[in-house]
This record gives C-alpha cells, structure tokens and sequence, in this order.
C-alpha cells in the first residue's frame, strides 16, 4: 500500500508536469490571432480554475489524518484527471489553429 506521503509526491508531480503545460499554453496563447485568443483565454481561465482546485484537493489530503487520507484520495484522482482532460483538449486547440 502506498503512504500518504508517496502518494502526495506522486500527485504533486503530475501536477508539477501540469502546470508546466498551462504555462506553456499561456505563452503560446500570444501568437493566436485575435478572434482565437479570446476563446483561448477561457480555456486558460478554466485550466487554471482545476488545477487551483487540484491544489486544495492535495492540501487537504496533507491536512487530513493517517486514518482519512484514502477516502480523500479518490477526489483528488479525479479533479487531477479533470485538469489533464482539459489540458489535452486545450492542447488540441494549438494543432487546429495556425499562428500569426
């Protein structure tokens, strides 16, 4: 079984490797034209709204007990495997559209 710390150190990563791409996104974000970049911008926005989220799922994983910390597990799997859906669809937007 793995510990919570183990655990911890292996969602932060993820999340690390996330938050990377968002920033990533954010800079390519810049060379899309216009009427592109407005609907980039949402995406952005709620890219960053799950991964603020994911945060506070870890944090409260870090704030629970020995004894709780698998039940919140599975909130955190799913709000982190929300944020990379929603990181992949994003990425998708940068094959479609042509830079400046």
């Amino acid at each position: 079984m793995i510990t919570r710390e183990e655990y911890l150190e292996k969602v932060k990563t993820r999340l690390d490797k996330l938050n990377a791409g968002i920033e990533k996104i954010e800079r390519k974000a810049e060379s899309v034209r216009d009427d592109a970049k407005a609907k980039l911008q949402v995406k952005i926005e709620d890219l960053r709204k799950k991964r603020d989220s994911a945060v506070s799922k870890i944090q409260e994983i870090k704030n629970s007990s020995e004894e709780t910390w698998q039940d919140l597990r599975q909130g955190a799997e799913d709000v982190v495997d929300s944020l990379k859906d929603a990181f992949f669809n994003t990425m998708r937007h940068f094959k479609k559209k042509k830079p400046v």
